[in-house]
């Protein structure tokens, strides 16, 4: 989805974490998730908030609600949603949180998530939603537009790219809780000593990639100029995007997937090319997801990585890298500078179309992503925010370096269409993509079997 890897993978990792890291495994403050119960009553009588943030909601809103809220959110053993929520809960007991956790992986929360939905559960009261579930749960009403709640000053609050991936036919229906974005990585220390400039353009990376694998091959001959993600997994969409939009494509015209395109067939002629022709990536490379493109480059392996924002901390982690503090990032290259994007991904919060507190559903949504909590989650919990003001918190990027170059690849970055059903969509292309990458098919099948399986897509 938003990134592919099982939550369950690098439990260790507690600095910026990308979308399935978020959180690192919360503690979790209930039991199981989505039961359909739950059946209070609201009260007009007001309730202190732990903290509001610095934007405020609309004034049209509904008046206050008190009882028991359900939060469904993902693990964080770092135990600071834990935290956050008894703080809420120590000033709001009349609203008490319960905190359940949702399952590891993104595919079970989806199906968890639409049985419940479904059938017309009304908690949990706030999802923790992947970036690509916004649009499938507004189109069949599961979750509440938030408008009346989220002024335009609050939503100013957040990166447009990031808040964007929320809207569904011009209406708001989830706020970010944090974002992720695929980037690339790369060796400092050998650009230095090859004196090459980190590339802007999808030419530049080949050429460097090829020029410094020749010559590192003469005493590693494990190394490798490019590796990235090309197992049958969200991720092998996900930079069939990247490089469709690198080559100046996009994915969609009107309400219809347009996927046999000229950029497409360079995108995906790109990637097979890496492979075969370049040879700058592994042979097994339609075997790779995002944790063995990052052990190649953690063994010194790799010049270069397209990854999510959680190989960042791991690359340069000393205790498991041996390139600790020689790894950057940057945006994905394109046929121009201008051209290269990343795709987003993420975790977001909605709130239950069925919720019988939805007023204070928004409330807990608005403390969890205000200032003061948000920094706590990037601090502890290895969330990237997608707050402008937390970004750029002076304490909060001289201790994560990675935060120095995302607010200009998250700028530049771009999310996947907002299709109806989503998941399932995206799993009939990851089988003919995976297919071309492994010498199954060739370019031209792949792109047609892909055109064929969305053609009856419905993009929001």
């Amino acid at each position: 989805m938003g990134s592919e890897v099982d939550l369950t993978e690098n439990q260790n990792i507690n600095q910026l974490g990308r979308r399935s890291f978020l959180g690192l495994a919360a503690a979790a403050v209930g039991g199981v998730v989505l039961a359909a119960c739950g059946n209070g009553s609201s009260s007009s009588s007001a309730t202190t908030a732990a903290s509001t943030g610095s934007g405020s909601s609309s004034t049209a809103a509904p008046a206050k609600q008190t009882g028991p809220i359900i939060v469904a959110g993902e693990q964080d053993n770092s135990g600071t949603i834990t935290t956050l929520i008894q703080q809420w809960n120590n000033a709001n007991p009349d609203t008490p949180v319960t905190y359940q956790t949702i399952p590891p992986t993104t595919n079970d929360v989806y199906n968890q998530y639409v049985t419940a939905l479904a059938g017309g559960a009304s908690v949990p009261d706030v999802l923790t939603m992947d970036v690509t579930y916004p649009g499938t749960f507004a189109a069949a009403g599961w979750v509440l537009p938030l408008d009346a709640y989220a002024d335009a000053a609050f939503q100013d609050q957040f990166i447009s790219t990031a808040l964007d991936i929320g809207k569904y036919k011009g209406k708001l229906y989830a706020i970010p809780q944090s974002v992720d974005v695929g980037q690339l990585y790369y060796r400092t220390d050998l650009l230095q000593k090859y004196n090459a400039k980190v590339p802007t353009t999808i030419d530049e990376l080949v050429a460097t990639a090829q020029k410094i694998q020749a010559a590192e091959r003469q005493s590693n001959p494990n190394f490798w100029g490019y590796v990235w993600e090309g197992a049958q997994i969200e991720a092998v969409f996900d930079e069939f995007c990247e490089y469709t939009w690198g080559y100046g494509g996009e994915l969609s015209s009107g309400s219809k997937l347009t996927l046999d395109t000229p950029a497409a067939h360079n995108s995906l002629q790109f990637l097979y090319d890496t492979i075969y022709k370049t040879k700058i990536s592994p042979p097994g490379t339609s075997t790779m997801k995002p944790n063995d493109a990052l052990v190649l480059m953690q063994n010194g392996n790799a010049l270069f990585m397209r990854n999510w924002t959680f190989a960042f901390a791991l690359a340069n982690k000393a205790s498991v890298s041996k390139v600790a503090g020689l790894v950057s990032n940057a945006s994905l290259p394109g046929v121009t500078a201008a051209d290269g994007h990343g795709c987003t991904g993420g975790w977001m919060y909605g709130i239950n179309a069925k919720s019988q507190r939805p007023e204070a559903a928004w409330r807990v949504i608005q403390y969890l992503t205000s200032k003061p909590q948000q920094i706590q989650m990037t601090a502890g919990a290895g969330l990237l925010s997608a707050r402008k003001d937390v970004q750029g918190d002076a304490q909060l990027v001289a201790a994560s370096p990675n935060l120095k170059n995302l607010p200009g690849i998250l700028e530049k970055a771009k999310a996947r269409p907002s299709i109806q059903n989503y998941p399932a969509v995206s799993a009939t292309f990851q089988a003919p993509l995976n297919s071309v990458l492994a010498n199954q098919t060739s370019v031209s099948a792949g792109i047609q079997a892909i055109q064929q399986a969305g053609a009856s897509a419905v993009v929001a």
